[in-house]
């Protein structure tokens, strides 16, 4: 039996009001995780209260958001190891060609990856990624796209 005390209470709602705030910025994708889970499954034991607070967690961690992201899927790409940040835009496009085999699609998808993670905090990396998908199309006789 879970004995919740004031402050727990209040923690609880703190919680509520905070993954409430994160879905609101468009963050729900990180709070599908355990933790929330055991709380919607302690909150669902103690009572009526807190089982309408666990339904509002449940419908914060089940958001469309959440569901589009889908899963994680590992790179069969070897790591870079910081050649992304280390090396120039034509060195970095004839290691990619090289360690993604040519697969313009792979290619593409790793340099699109760094422009959309990095283009406020860091634009000319962003744009140094860019240079290289260009170089990288153009090796490998493909159009702008």
């Amino acid at each position: 039996m879970l004995l919740v005390g004031a402050l727990d209470v209040q923690r609880l709602v703190v919680l509520v009001d905070l993954a409430a705030a994160k879905r609101k910025s468009n963050m729900a994708f990180k709070l599908r995780n355990k933790n929330i889970a055991s709380v919607v499954k302690e909150l669902r034991k103690a009572s009526k209260t807190h089982a309408k607070q666990a339904d509002k967690l449940e419908r914060i961690n089940n958001s469309p958001v959440a569901k589009r992201m889908g899963k994680f899927q590992e790179s069969d790409a070897p790591d870079a190891k910081g050649k992304f940040r280390d090396l120039s835009a034509p060195a970095l496009a004839s290691w990619m060609i090289k360690s993604r085999k040519g697969n313009l699609s792979k290619i593409i998808s790793s340099l699109n990856q760094q422009v959309v993670f990095r283009r406020n905090k860091d634009p000319k990396y962003a744009a140094k990624m860019r240079r290289t998908m260009d170089i990288v199309r153009k090796r490998l006789g493909k159009k702008d796209e």
